[in-house]
């Protein structure tokens, strides 16, 4: 049984935009007042660009299931391929809470902001976060034929509230001015302190995940065209969005008055307000949510990819590379992934110290995250100068020295991010304990994906 190749150009651009497109960095941006802007044309420029050329040449080299696992095996071996893609998986477990919060309570306003106080009651968000959670991974089980409607759906709620944003935000401009004064040198003011420097690396998790569909390559009907071809659509979308939208919010809303949570709702409620649309900011935390759910049914679906893949290699149990006989999904992976992100959600939620060992946990993955992106662009940099014989693999950009140039960029760029998330935020009291804990738990990760990868090689072996 294989699986089933379901998803097609439309699908892909959807699922790029709703699982990279997060709105809160938005809210979060504009919360950082006028320097944030620079801060967004230099992630787009130093990792999102190559990250795009990156996958989109790797893509079209090797467009099977697996995408960043597949292409760093290749380039560097088996060991190095299980550590990337185990990297990729484990993060994502832990992101799919924090996801899943978000979405909660931002969904109660869909009914409107005197019902914000249901959105912190922890027995709303822990029933809302179980029951997306458990719906996403039935949907992953049934099939991507269905599944997909879900992070389409995302896509176009994600679409439509940035969309909105910038309209009200335009609308702000014309009818009522600056709602912040924008001399030129307030967009550089204060660039490189720590403090806007661990913010740039959160910029750049804002712009990561481009890779996501050659993960599900096999899935994607002729995705060596397909892919490449999203890339383009969805990047100039996710680049609209993140940049203007930030713009729109500083337009709307003074830097200091912006939630970092419900930023968004709170600039177009502003405007709406004032021009007798008061009714648009529930429609708007409608497309929010189902930007949210879209989005953790994308994660979610290529995060389960990994195990698989994992599994059909026999460096996890070769029960995660089983495929539904009916369905044609990787069953036993998503539900196994599952079952831990529920456990990662009921952590985040039982007494004060595993809420405490789990927002360690949060810390400790923002050096894992980037580790599969160091692997990206080291491969693409590698399998360039290995060069190739197939006259399907088009070189993006055609000139060697560029490619390399773009690839050491992107590379430097994701190890800074890395160190920049190590910088405390101001409200951190004990800094060595911090770095300690976040330290500690990256080599936790690393260790233990070593470790399994290390004991089933040996198995093998004998």
């Amino acid at each position: 049984m294989k699986l089933l190749k379901t998803l097609g150009l439309r699908d892909i651009v959807l699922l790029n935009v709703t699982a990279i497109v997060g709105l809160r960095w938005i809210s979060l941006a504009a919360a950082g007042g006028n320097s944030s802007m620079v801060l967004w044309f230099a992630a787009l420029g130093l990792f999102f660009l190559p990250q795009a050329f990156a996958v989109i040449e790797l893509t079209r080299r090797l467009p099977g299931e697996g995408g960043v696992y597949l292409w760093t095996k290749t380039a560097f071996g088996d060991f190095h391929g299980f550590m990337s893609g185990w990297c990729y998986w484990t993060n994502n477990l832990v992101y799919f809470p924090n996801l899943l919060v978000y979405v909660a309570g931002i969904s109660v306003f869909v009914a409107g902001s005197g019902y914000q106080a249901v959105g912190e009651n922890k027995i709303y968000v822990v029933c809302f976060s179980l029951a997306m959670l458990w719906a996403v991974m039935i949907f992953n089980v049934l099939g991507l034929r269905l599944g997909r409607w879900v992070h389409n759906l995302g896509g176009v709620g994600t679409w439509m509230a940035g969309a909105a944003l910038i309209v009200f935000g335009c609308i702000a401009l014309f009818r009522f001015g600056l709602a912040n004064p924008m001399p030129a040198d307030s967009f550089f003011a204060g660039i490189l302190t720590g403090d806007k420097l661990s913010f740039w690396a959160s910029m750049c998790f804002g712009f990561a995940g481009l890779e996501l569909a050659s993960v599900l390559a096999g899935e994607v009907k002729d995705a060596q065209r397909t892919i490449p071809r999203a890339v383009i659509l969805s990047g100039v979308v996710i680049a609209v969005i993140y940049v203007i939208g930030t713009f729109a919010l500083l337009v709307a809303l003074p830097a200091s008055e912006i939630s970092i949570v419900a930023g968004i709702l709170q600039g177009i409620a502003s405007v709406a307000h004032k021009v007798g649309f008061g009714w648009a900011s529930n429609i708007i935390a409608l497309f929010i949510t189902l930007g949210g759910m879209g989005g953790l049914m994308a994660w979610f679906t290529g995060a389960a990819r990994i195990p698989f893949v994992a599994g059909v290699d026999k460096y996890l149990p070769e029960k995660f590379g089983k495929i539904h006989p009916k369905y044609g999904t990787p069953y036993v992976a998503v539900v196994v992934q599952g079952l831990i992100a529920t456990l990662f959600i009921i952590m985040s939620f039982i007494g004060s110290t595993v809420e405490e060992a789990y927002l360690i946990l949060i810390d400790t993955t923002l050096l894992v995250y980037f580790i599969p992106y160091v692997y990206i662009f080291l491969a693409y940099i590698v399998l360039r100068m290995r060069g190739t014989s197939d006259s399907n693999v088009v070189t993006v950009p055609k000139s060697h020295a560029l490619a390399y140039l773009l690839g050491v960029c992107g590379f430097a760029t994701a190890v800074a991010a890395m160190v920049f998330s190590l910088i405390p935020s101001a409200d951190v009291g004990n800094v060595l304990l911090y770095e300690t804990k976040v330290v500690g738990g990256f080599l936790m990760f690393v260790v233990v994906g070593a470790v399994i990868y290390w004991s089933k090689s040996r198995k093998q072996a004998r």
